[in-house]
């Protein structure tokens, strides 16, 4: 299975600022902080904090990206039913690998990646809401809400 990562993170943050995973101070360097926990040093350091969390990729000959969006925490959000609604208390962002095993003897001998997935969260008192999008066919996603 490919693991290539084709979906990153574009995240607005309360000072007005917007930062794209891939881009700029935000591209994976090996050695370093990955592009998310590198975001969330930025956000400690500057006391500001995440509005909004979106997905993003590019569909295979296209310039202009594809995106999926949770609802925004902002003042003025652009999609104007996110501005009567409650707002995300917090964001999360990550990455969920599924693995098939081959099991001899109770132990694990040959693992298989099934699925690889880009999930974003936001928060509420007392649900979390996901967006898991495909990595290897992004056409495919779903939206869970989440009991805390």
């Amino acid at each position: 299975m490919d693991l290539k990562q084709k979906i990153f993170w574009k995240v607005s943050l309360s000072n007005g600022e917007t930062f794209y995973e891939n881009k700029g101070d935000f591209i994976k360097v090996n050695g370093q902080l990955s592009p998310w926990n590198k975001l969330i040093k930025y956000t400690l350091e500057k006391k500001v904090f995440i509005t909004s969390l979106s997905l993003y990729t590019y569909d295979k000959g296209t310039t202009t990206p594809r995106t999926f969006n949770l609802p925004s925490a902002g003042k003025d959000p652009k999609f104007a039913p996110f501005a009567v609604v409650d707002k995300p208390l917090d964001f999360k962002y990550g990455h969920y690998i599924a693995q098939d095993h081959d099991v001899v003897n109770n132990t694990i001998v040959k693992s298989v990646v099934t699925d690889d997935y880009a999930v974003i969260e936001a928060f509420y008192p007392d649900y979390k809401l996901q967006l898991w999008v495909d990595e290897n066919n992004t056409r495919n996603s779903w939206v869970l809400v989440v009991k805390v």
